[in-house]
């Protein structure tokens, strides 16, 4: 049979047992300085995805602000086509055809815009969204649904847009054509109108999360804007930015 050895450590077991606490504590230590770091590089990036999202947010709010004022503007213009059309004999009065430094002829102008999504596109698929305060992360998760249907509703405005340069021309009216160019308005009338109040919920999801950008650079930008400019111009009844910049709700 084996003998028990009896294990009598060289500086004795109050030693070792010392030595092991250093041990464990220098890893504790370790590890506890390496969650810091990632820690901290955790809050710098939530720190620089929520400003790359605040400034996007900022072009949400500008865009919103526009169609918000200038929503009277469209549905008035509008208007004026559904009436040339219907006083117009077998052919078709056409419609005055104007120009700005942007678009270059066109019967009736509204915006186009972008809504880009990048910032909360990219804070998604680096993991940092799911850093967010669960009540931001639902309000922007909204946010950035709303409006990406504006944006395809905006896609289906331009079209329509290309579509209604015929209105310049004096083209003959059948029943037909007449019924389809009235039915073409009033479906853009309905966007406009979807979009005028996707427009203000858009801008009470901004208020929301706080990140309502320097309301005077929204109306200098929309100032700056094309169809602003026009609407105008033109004399054509716009809302007040006051009004323009007040949340619609859900």
């Amino acid at each position: 049979m084996f003998r028990m050895l009896k294990l009598d450590p060289p500086n004795g077991w109050r030693a070792v047992v010392w030595e092991l606490a250093i041990v464990t504590l220098g890893v504790l230590i370790a590890l506890a300085a390496q969650q810091w770091v990632e820690e901290r590089s955790w809050r710098a990036k939530v720190s620089q995805s929520k400003a790359a999202i605040r400034e996007e947010l900022a072009k949400h709010y500008s865009w919103s602000v526009e169609w918000r004022v200038v929503a009277p503007c469209i549905l008035t213009q509008i208007d004026g086509l559904q009436q040339r059309i219907e006083r117009s004999g077998d052919r078709l009065d056409p419609a005055p055809s104007y120009s700005d430094e942007v678009i270059s002829k066109f019967v009736l102008r509204m915006p186009s815009k972008d809504y880009a999504d990048g910032a909360w596109q990219g804070a998604i698929s680096d993991g940092v969204a799911s850093r967010f305060d669960p009540k931001l992360r639902s309000v922007l998760n909204d946010h950035y649904m709303q409006a990406a249907t504006v944006q395809d509703e905006s896609v289906r405005n331009t079209e329509e847009f290309t579509s209604l340069q015929s209105l310049k021309r004096a083209i003959p009216l059948d029943p037909m054509v007449r019924y389809t160019l009235l039915e073409r308005l009033d479906a853009l009338r309905g966007r406009a109108d979807f979009m005028d109040l996707q427009s203000g919920q858009i801008i009470g999801h901004i208020q929301k999360v706080g990140m309502v950008p320097d309301v005077a650079r929204a109306k200098r930008d929309v100032e700056r804007f094309g169809t602003y400019k026009f609407c105008k111009a033109q004399g054509l009844p716009m809302r007040s930015f006051t009004d323009a910049m007040r949340a619609v709700p859900n």
